[in-house]
């Protein structure tokens, strides 16, 4: 059986709430420091390969070693689990329900080797918000990530639909904007709510180090949605907004260079 030791990472949610409460959320006011939260992976069998299944046992615990197992609902979820893997070419959102010892357990299989990042996101019962990462190595036949050269703001294509996407600079934060229109141009008009908001925007940073949950600001607009981001410093970040049209959750993703 493998198991992985986490490391903390300052989290930045943004969670489209009225402006009083954006300054409880500045990652400085939290209060948590790298003793405060524990995560640990293991995984059955205890060495991965690519396209089989395999067993994650995911479990938080507090700095004393207890459980974690009272969360806060949080966009209708008590965690949300990120998966990406180095070069970030690969992303999952998942919502693995923490049992009463604090232990997640899924079923996984990984398409491709490499290194895959775990980003655990939630809120502690009464306490603020927190992330944290473990790394778990994958062995077997891999493609190499694409390189990743920023190509927004602009326009952008998934197999589902177009993205105008706008970044504009703020005080102490970007605007990142997604004007979402059908293949043939069009403006969609039938964006449905997805985990309580019109969307959200994950946004890691190009090492894996740095992690930005945001959801969304209200615009005049059906057909767009924005979302103001605090990226903790410049650099090359890749992000995933995510759509849900007819009950189907789609990806929109772009690299950007924020300086």
């Amino acid at each position: 059986m493998r198991r992985s030791t986490y490391f903390f990472l300052a989290l930045l949610l943004l969670c489209g709430l009225p402006a009083p409460l954006f300054a409880a959320m500045d990652p400085s006011a939290h209060g948590i420091d790298s003793s405060a939260f524990h995560l640990t992976l293991e995984s059955e069998p205890e060495v991965i390969q690519a396209g089989q299944q395999v067993e994650i046992a995911l479990r938080l615990t507090d700095a004393y070693g207890a459980p974690v197992s009272e969360f806060e609902i949080v966009h209708e979820k008590k965690l949300h689990l990120i998966i990406v893997r180095e070069g970030l070419d690969k992303f999952t959102h998942t919502h693995p329900e923490p049992g009463p010892d604090g232990t997640m357990r899924t079923a996984m299989t990984f398409p491709e080797a490499g290194t895959y990042y775990f980003y655990a996101d939630f809120t502690p019962r009464d306490g603020q918000a927190v992330t944290l990462m473990v790394e778990l190595p994958v062995q077997g036949e891999a493609s190499p990530a694409p390189p990743l050269d920023p190509y927004v703001p602009g326009m952008v294509q998934t197999d589902e639909m177009l993205a105008k996407v706008g970044i504009d600079a703020g005080e102490g934060m970007h605007r990142v904007s997604f004007a979402l229109m059908d293949l043939n141009e069009t403006p969609v008009s039938d964006l449905e709510p997805y985990l309580g908001a019109m969307g959200h925007f994950v946004v890691i940073s190009a090492d894996g180090g740095k992690y930005v949950h945001a959801h969304p600001q209200t615009t005049d607009k059906p057909n767009e949605v924005a979302f103001d981001v605090h990226f903790p410093g410049p650099g090359i970040y890749k992000g995933w907004g995510e759509f849900q049209r007819g009950g189907t959750v789609l990806l929109v993703p772009v690299v950007m260079q924020i300086d």
